[in-house]
């Protein structure tokens, strides 16, 4: 089945003008920039068709249709998944720290999803298979370097049911953070815009204009000599965004390769950043569910 799709442009990058094929894959995510002039059938800027070189503007309105995803290069795998939850509409995993949630550039395989084929692959709705091939159940992500609970959809109507609720900021998702220093106040929520660093492109920024909305309420649980364990519910779900906004506060989190420097008295330290739980609204069969990943072992010394 064809995908349509529709996007007035806003540029994020802090740049005036854009290639088109960078704004979808980077900035809307429709798919990578490699599987584009395969997988576009029509595109039309403002209604006249373009190629995916051509540049866009604020503003520029974006058509287009993409034809289906071509076949999964994702392999079943034996991969070691810690299973909170196990549903006839979904399934609840721990993820470890260091796993990457699904096969891309520079991470083939060994992924979550590798692993999901590997054990559930038979059990999982074919027309969900179908429809998400390199990315079968997957909802929503977790970075590489954060742990925690993660949901799986195992149905497409659960899938739907899902990211729907993703969209819409009614899942509920806690996470748990070792930043260094100490912040100003016990809590609050930040609230800003975030885009791609104009600088770094694998780094996000808050900016002043463009970008998304982003919106992190915290809490301090503990403050130690050099060192705060914080509380953390984003009411958006950008990427980057807990790791973003605790450096733009002046309290990055512990071992953040990319948004803190090395620690000195901790230079072995990895991402402290772990999804604590995740609420789901009730769905008709079933009930709201409250779902907890146990602190890791990573955490335990430095708390200590």
């Amino acid at each position: 089945m064809e995908i349509s799709f529709h996007y007035v442009v806003e540029i994020t990058t802090g740049e005036d003008e854009l290639r088109l094929d960078r704004y979808l894959a980077d900035e809307q995510e429709l798919c990578r920039r490699s599987q584009l002039k395969q997988r576009l059938l029509s595109l039309q800027v403002n209604g006249r068709d373009r190629k995916v070189s051509f540049k866009v503007r604020e503003g520029d309105v974006i058509t287009g249709t993409l034809a289906p995803p071509v076949a999964s290069d994702a392999v079943a795998q034996p991969v070691d998944l810690a299973v909170i939850r196990e549903e006839r509409e979904f399934l609840v995993i721990d993820k470890p720290q260091g796993l990457v949630v699904h096969p891309g550039a520079g991470n083939p395989d060994q992924t979550l999803v590798n692993g999901l084929l590997w054990r559930y692959q038979d059990r999982m709705d074919s027309d969900l298979v179908q429809a998400e091939p390199n990315r079968p159940g997957i909802v929503h992500r977790l970075d590489k370097d954060t742990s925690g609970v993660m949901i799986i959809a195992r149905s497409l109507e659960v899938h739907q049911y899902l990211v729907e609720q993703f969209s819409s900021g009614s899942i509920r998702k806690r996470y748990i953070a070792l930043v260094k220093g100490s912040p100003r106040g016990d809590g609050g929520t930040l609230e800003t815009r975030l885009g791609r660093d104009p600088d770094q492109r694998r780094r996000y920024a808050v900016v002043e204009d463009g970008g998304k909305p982003a919106v992190t309420n915290w809490k301090v649980l503990r403050r130690y000599e050099n060192y705060s364990l914080i509380l953390l519910q984003p009411s958006t779900g950008r990427t980057h965004q807990l790791r973003v906004h605790m450096a733009h506060l002046g309290i990055p989190i512990l071992g953040d390769p990319i948004y803190a420097r090395r620690d000195r008295r901790h230079p072995e330290a990895t991402l402290m950043l772990h999804a604590l739980s995740l609420r789901i609204s009730p769905a008709p069969g079933w009930d709201a569910h409250e779902f907890r990943a146990v602190l890791p072992e990573r955490f335990i010394p430095f708390l200590r």
